[in-house]
């Protein structure tokens, strides 16, 4: 597959394992309306667990029309915006992430390229976040980490954003580390609350 899906209590920030991302640049692109805290959330988390040199926020912008669908439900095609966000990206910058509170979507296939049964199902899947691996792009959804703990739903948008960087960044999905952040979420969020905010030793030497 050209980009895989990521699926994803509390950790503090000082625990973390550092990601190598050689010094390089990267670049929050915010969608829509998405709260300005959320967006200065995720770069605390980046600067607290990446190394990467620069992170810069990018002018807000809406939502590219041409990603935008309605098979089950008003969505948009995340596979669509990592690859527009790719061909959008400034030379200055190494990485894009972006983010949003709409509902993102992409088609669950197998490791044939083979769309998973029943595909009514899996044609159109809403996800959590999305990204190439390896490549210069990603995108975090926010929609469907919901929840009325306020804690719980910070926690997990940082799990998302640091599984999509990792995936950016080269990484599989984990089969070593239970609590590796960067564990398949296997279709049910509460993998996302059951890892940490952290790469297992293996991952680490993956990209180390």
């Amino acid at each position: 597959m050209k980009y895989l899906v990521l699926l994803l209590s509390i950790i503090t920030l000082m625990s973390c394992h550092k990601i190598d991302s050689k010094k390089m640049t990267i670049g929050i692109q915010p969608f829509g309306n998405v709260r300005q805290s959320l967006i200065d959330t995720i770069q605390q988390t980046i600067q607290n667990v990446c190394n990467f040199e620069t992170i810069v926020v990018m002018n807000r912008k809406e939502l590219p029309k041409s990603a935008f669908i309605r098979i089950k439900s008003p969505r948009y095609r995340a596979d669509s915006i990592i690859r527009i966000l790719k061909r959008e990206k400034p030379d200055t910058i190494d990485y894009v992430i972006g983010i949003t509170n709409q509902d993102i979507s992409t088609t669950k296939r197998d490791l044939d390229g083979k769309i998973l049964k029943p595909k009514n199902k899996f044609l159109d899947w809403g996800i959590f976040g999305l990204g190439f691996r390896p490549g210069p792009t990603c995108v975090l959804s926010t929609y469907r980490l919901k929840t009325n703990k306020k804690n719980k739903f910070i926690d997990r948008m940082k799990k998302v954003c640091m599984h999509e960087i990792g995936h950016n960044l080269g990484l599989p999905h984990c089969t070593f580390g239970e609590k590796c952040v960067m564990r398949d979420a296997a279709e049910t969020i509460k993998t996302i609350d059951n890892v940490d905010l952290a790469l297992c030793s293996n991952c680490e030497s993956l990209i180390n």
